[in-house]
């Protein structure tokens, strides 16, 4: 029994909003761990996909191509920022992609390519997913794997899925009961209608809801605090996978460092405080010669409450310079952001929070009911560090000979160093006496030997190769893995204890009073850095990267006050003549201003919009020949036959065939010559498909008869050719 049209449309609409809700819940999480980002474009083309489904006024093919149409459209947005000259790269992406498919380099794979494979898969997986509901009126695996991947991403990932849970587990058996009420209605051949859709979704709902608040007020266990040995190397394999490298933003895994990444706006938090300074996250102390790691086994913490000095190894400035700083978060992240000489995070008459702080890499957590929870807003008292240049002077290396052991693990190096990497670091040391300028000597190494700061043209090391050694003495490329990692590197082979820092630089500011500025952070805010031990006065923090202004947190006590602003007055002109490029540099910048000139100059005579314009013309022509094909393809059969002086019978009859097809008299399975001649005739009106098979069930039989007997059918096959053209 079939519905009434209104009822139809109405019933697959409702499908069809209950199954994208369900899909969404695997797209947000997996744009926000995997730092896709570009939400809003997938769940369009979604949107488009499951549209496409419904509607078939058009041609499949017509479908298709709008697909695979937008599909271009997204990788061109989203990797070449929607100029034409971006078109030739994601093409060579495309090719090398395809080269690195073929000989399984996975990782070697462009991320534009990554990006087509994903929007290709989820374009199969809705068609799986209307076949399921369009046809056998089941979803419950689709229902069961989303429940699953909510359940494991809420286990092993920071992402909180107990909200998500509750909708798919709604969605999930109203949708299920749903198709089961459509199965009755078609195994039963009855008559669907709207009074009975009622009677039969009414009692779903009830018992939904019903349950629904049941498991709401009903007391629950609280989970495990730890998870098990077997479980928890299962989360760690699932956050190597979900937060790759190389990509901007902040990820928890960084056991391999390497690789271009692409630059993405998405805002992380915005900030309020009066001065813009870098936002600190954790540290890590083990170097493997690719990334870094955290230690195995138990994590020792100590926890804190809101108002209660916070316990980090940083020192905090004067009490006198206390600012204050808000955060408001807009990703989940579990962690708080830190600014250097924090002292306490602030309560609020509404928080039952309390806090920890992971001892090996001083990564503050929230905990609620002591388990890990995401602060959406939280404001700290901090002071910035003040170091006398006085004290720093006075840093000995004799000094770091008679620190304890639990120093040690700052001067932590892989076996496998290579050792022209300590022989760089003692070159550039072996002049300077104190441990502040020989840190401060490597430090600004980078700027003036040739190093480059690039994003998109880094390297993964070989198998083998150091990451550090690859960077120092083959590239002399990369961005703020490769600078904190190799100065970190370099000064532990001269005994100076450092560490690794993870966070986030200044963001962009957006607006800004007299006591506080306004800043947005980003995901391309996310940065890494270094600390490093100076004896007698503790972590310092100290900034390699090009490009990066770092810290200025160094006062200079060296020189009396009255003379301070004098001899400010005469450095300040030294000081403009030292940022003057030497003759060198500037010869050296001049020639990469002319040859990106010419670049840019190749590229933009390169560009051209013909081939465009040739693309949708010869769209537009398929289009029509297409949509004529009935009326010229006949008259292109019968105008080669007319050329023709060797005709073969069996040849001129399959196009009959065809041209007969194409108007509605298709030859069905089991139906014999004869009678498919008396069908054509007797729609026609004539004689002559009956009198050309006769003829040709004889050539059958008698091929030598083939020419003589077309001379006698080529009348009868012209007629039946212009017969159906019209």
């Amino acid at each position: 029994m079939k519905k009434s049209p209104t009822l139809h449309w109405a019933s697959l609409l409702v499908l069809y909003t209950l199954v994208f809700l369900m899909l969404y819940e695997w797209l947000e999480p997996i744009s926000e761990l995997t730092g896709t980002g570009h939400l809003p474009l997938i769940v369009a083309f979604v949107i488009l996909c499951f549209a496409t489904n419904l509607i078939t006024i058009w041609p499949a093919w017509c479908n298709t191509v709008l697909k695979i149409g937008f599909i271009g459209f997204i990788v061109f947005y989203i990797h070449g920022n929607l100029d034409p000259a971006a078109i030739p790269k994601i093409f060579d992406e495309f090719v090398s992609s395809a080269k690195a498919l073929l000989t399984l380099h996975v990782d070697n794979i462009a991320d534009s390519v990554r990006t087509f494979i994903f929007l290709v898969l989820l374009w199969m997986t809705i068609y799986l997913i209307h076949h399921w509901l369009t046809v056998r009126y089941s979803i419950f695996l689709f229902f069961f794997m989303t429940i699953f991947f909510l359940a494991s991403i809420d286990t092993f990932t920071e992402y909180d899925a107990t909200y998500p849970l509750i909708r798919v587990m709604c969605v999930g058996f109203f949708l299920v009961g749903m198709l089961f009420i459509e199965k009755v209605f078609v195994n039963h051949h009855m008559q669907p209608t709207l009074l009975r859709y009622i009677k039969l979704m009414v009692p779903l709902l009830l018992m939904i809801v019903v349950s629904s608040a049941f498991a709401y007020v009903m007391p629950k266990s609280e989970p495990a605090v730890d998870l098990p040995a077997p479980i928890a190397a299962i989360n760690d394999w699932v956050n190597k996978q979900l937060t790759p490298t190389g990509k901007i933003g902040y990820v928890e895994d960084d056991t391999q460092l390497g690789g271009s990444f692409e630059l993405d706006d998405t805002p992380v938090f915005d900030v309020w405080a009066k001065e813009p300074q870098y936002l600190r996250v954790d540290t890590k102390y083990i170097y493997t010669g690719k990334g870094w790691e955290r230690k195995n086994g138990d994590i020792y913490v100590r926890s804190f409450d809101y108002d209660e000095r916070v316990p980090l190894s940083i020192k905090p400035g004067p009490t006198t310079n206390n600012d204050t700083m808000t955060i408001e978060m807009h990703k989940q992240y579990q962690f708080l952001a830190q600014p250097y000489g924090l002292r306490k995070i602030e309560s609020d008459d509404f928080d039952n929070n309390r806090f920890y702080v992971e001892l090996d890499t001083e990564k503050i957590r929230p905990t609620n009911a002591e388990q890990r929870t995401t602060l959406e807003n939280y404001s700290m008292r901090y002071s910035t560090p003040v170091y006398k240049l006085s004290d720093l002077n006075k840093t000995s290396m004799h000094e770091l000979e008679s620190l304890g052991d639990e120093f040690d693990k700052y001067l932590q190096l892989p076996q496998s160093l290579p050792r022209r990497v300590r022989a760089l670091a003692h070159e550039i040391t072996k002049d300077e006496t104190s441990v502040y300028d020989k840190t401060t000597a490597i430090e600004s190494y980078f700027s003036v030997n040739g190093f480059r700061y690039s994003r998109d043209e880094v390297d993964y090391p070989e198998e083998g190769q150091d990451y550090v050694d690859q960077f120092l003495f083959d590239t002399k490329v990369g961005y703020c893995d490769n600078f904190s990692t190799a100065m970190v590197v370099m000064l532990r082979t001269q005994g100076i204890p450092a560490r690794w820092v993870k966070g986030f630089s200044e963001g962009d500011v957006v607006d800004s009073t007299r006591d506080t500025t306004h800043f947005e952070v980003t995901n391309n805010n996310a940065h890494s850095w270094v600390e490093a031990y100076m004896p007698g006065v503790g972590w310092m923090q100290f900034e390699p990267t090009i490009g990066f202004s770092g810290f200025d947190q160094v006062e200079d006590d060296t020189r009396p006050d009255n003379a301070a602003d004098a001899s400010a007055d005469e450095e300040a002109p030294k000081a403009e003549e030292e940022k003057k490029p030497t003759p060198q540099q500037q010869e050296q910048q001049q020639q990469e201003q002319e040859k990106q000139a010419q670049t840019d100059t190749a590229t933009t005579k390169g560009i051209t919009w013909w081939p465009w314009l040739v693309a949708l013309v010869l769209l537009v022509v398929a289009y029509i020949l297409w949509r004529t094909r009935i009326k010229w393809i006949p008259r292109y059969i019968e105008t080669r036959y007319a050329t023709k002086s060797d005709v073969s019978l069996e040849q001129a009859y399959n196009d009959l065939l065809k041209v007969l097809a194409m108007h509605g008299l298709k030859k069905a399975d089991g139906e014999t010559l004869q009678q498919f001649a008396k069908r054509v005739d007797a729609q026609l009106g004539e004689h002559h498909m009956k009198e050309f098979v006769a003829h040709y069930e004889r050539y059958i039989y008698d091929p030598s008869v083939e020419t003589m007997q077309w001379d006698k059918l080529k009348e009868s096959w012209q007629y039946l050719i212009n017969k159906v053209r019209g």
